[in-house]
């Protein structure tokens, strides 16, 4: 077996006597030895005889890894040099990703977004929707909802399978603050409509709640039962306690109370025990005063910090013989 000190002595020895064309890859190679091993003193001398060799791959990818290198240990002036090295290269991949890079390395909104544009105006398949998925936040968060909206399109247009959905959700949640509830649930539909495992799940759980804000009960439930259907680990029970919270106040007792046991039977660490709570409340509204308590006693065996002390206290009320009126509020809603 190779050690890494043998390793690196021939990596050395393909830079400082091996073929030209061989040198660069090497001289990468080392870098990323010596980094694994937390000698970043000798990674950067690595990198930096990779980045000096102008090799047309090797230079532009060991500029990228050294400006990484350089952020994670503060160095922020020392990785915007090593980035932009790799963006002035004009590498089809590498130039596109240092760019993104220094999107987010910049602290300064004009900078930025000038990085992220670079990116963007490549064209490159996956880095150009990521930069304008960030300059769509950067927008956003500087306030500019009109030009976050335009970078948010540009990645839906894109199609690409992460983040155009994820530009979609961004989308909606911005439509949907600005009360364009119209705008957002269209935004949301093609979050959802995208299929994918995580941000349609998501899109579909916030498209219920935005449906129920606006009084929409019938289209909230169908959005809450996508969900559901879709299994997620952390969407579908959410969507369930939700569509069980639903049901409750419309006085589907049994919509409600099947939507609450599916949270049960999910396991789920955080919102298992909330569903129980809120199943414990819903028997006590129908008066089966046996199977509240065994609801709460769910919640209180959970340990769970807010739903197993609310039960707790509905539990001794309940027992104590006075607990009409006194329910609290079901919990387990989020968006």
């Amino acid at each position: 077996m190779t050690t890494s000190g043998e390793a690196e002595r021939a990596l050395q020895l393909a830079i400082d006597s091996g073929p030209a064309d061989q040198a660069p890859q090497a001289a990468f190679n080392l870098g990323v030895l010596c980094e694994d091993r937390d000698d970043f003193a000798g990674a950067e001398r690595a990198y930096q005889l990779a980045i000096d060799s102008g090799h047309a791959d090797q230079a532009p990818k060991a500029a990228v890894n050294l400006g990484v290198l350089r952020e994670g240990r503060g160095d922020f002036a020392g990785a915007e040099r090593a980035l932009q090295v790799a963006i002035d290269s004009g590498h089809v991949d590498l130039a596109p990703m240092a760019a993104v890079n220094l999107g987010v390395l910049r602290d300064d909104q004009a900078g930025a977004e000038r990085a992220y544009q670079v990116a963007i105006d490549s064209g490159h398949a996956d880095q150009a929707p990521r930069a304008a998925v960030n300059l769509g936040v950067l927008r956003e968060d500087q306030g500019d909802s009109v030009g976050a909206e335009r970078a948010y399109q540009l990645a839906i247009d894109s199609g690409h399978a992460d983040m155009a959905p994820m530009a979609a959700v961004n989308l909606a949640v911005l439509r949907e603050g600005r009360d364009d509830f119209g705008g957002a649930e269209l935004a949301y539909q093609l979050a959802i409509d995208s299929g994918h495992a995580d941000l349609a799940p998501k899109a579909a759980v916030n498209l219920g709640v935005l449906r129920e804000g606006t009084g929409d009960l019938d289209g909230a439930e169908q959005a809450y039962l996508v969900v559901i259907d879709s299994g997620h680990a952390d969407q579908a029970p959410q969507a369930a306690v939700n569509l069980g919270v639903l049901c409750h106040g419309r006085e589907d007792f049994a919509g409600a109370e099947w939507a609450f046991q599916l949270v049960i039977d999910s396991g789920h660490a955080d919102l298992a025990p909330k569903a129980a709570f809120n199943l414990g409340l819903l028997r006590e509204d129908q008066g089966d005063v046996a199977g509240a308590e065994r609801a709460y006693q769910l919640a209180i065996d959970s340990g769970h910090p807010l739903a197993a002390s609310g039960a707790r206290e509905l539990m001794t009320q309940l027992r104590g013989g006075d607990s009409r009126g006194t329910t609290g509020a079901a919990c387990g809603r989020t968006v």
